[in-house]
């Protein structure tokens, strides 16, 4: 009993139960970077006008997209 209470004690203290940060390689200084990275869309929001309503979006399909799923067209 003692030595189960032993080992538990060990595992806890090895951080079993604290969440894991994903670790990223930065191949431009070949070490390790604990940060989280977070990806930016770089394409820019437009305004389309299709059958007299406007939605913005991406591109005229995904224009055409967005209002297919309000059901407005």
């Amino acid at each position: 009993m003692a030595t189960m209470m032993a080992m538990a004690a060990e595992s806890h203290n090895r951080g079993l139960y604290e969440p894991q940060i994903p670790r990223v390689r930065d191949t431009r200084r070949n070490c390790l970077d604990t940060t989280n990275i977070k990806v930016v869309d770089s394409r820019q929001l437009r305004e389309f006008s299709i059958k007299g309503h406007k939605v913005m979006a991406f591109s005229k399909k995904d224009a055409i997209t967005r209002l297919k799923h309000l059901k407005k067209i």
